[in-house]
């Protein structure tokens, strides 16, 4: 019985978490890809489902001989995504500390370069105290 619940809810989890990634690639489509747009999208997509206070970091690498975009996008329910670039020393390059500010970033590089891009849901208060999940999106632009 107890070999039963445990494949139940294991199938159940896989279940949810494709689920919650085709949720996230038709939601990148119609609403982050647009806005891409005069950067030819390079077919690297990272996305995840993320809650207000969770912040993850991602390191990239750069090549000379682009102009690049990185575009952030959330997902309404859970606010503005807040996301941070920085060296592989950590000196901040960009940061969008408010909701005004541009939810893109871009630059060029003369030289390989790693970035580390931290990327966070402010925290924000909730009046029945469930909190929100929705879908973070990073996508990366070029053009020559």
């Amino acid at each position: 019985m107890k070999i039963t619940k445990a494949i139940l809810f294991s199938t159940l989890s896989l279940m949810l978490a494709f689920s919650a990634q085709a949720q996230c690639k038709r939601f990148t489509k119609k609403y982050c890809l647009p806005t891409l747009t005069p950067f030819v999208y390079n077919g690297q997509l990272t996305s995840a489902l993320m809650a207000p206070g969770e912040s993850a970091e991602i390191m990239m690498t750069f090549t000379p001989g682009h102009d690049y975009r990185l575009l952030f996008c959330g997902q309404e329910v859970i606010g503005e995504v807040m996301f941070k670039i920085m060296d592989k020393n950590r000196k901040v390059l960009y940061e969008r500390r408010k909701p005004e500010q541009k939810s893109y970033f871009d630059f060029n590089v003369t030289t390989t370069q790693q970035f580390i891009v931290e990327v966070y849901i402010p925290n924000k208060e909730t009046p029945n105290e469930i909190v929100p999940t929705g879908c973070v999106t990073l996508m990366v632009g070029y053009k020559d």
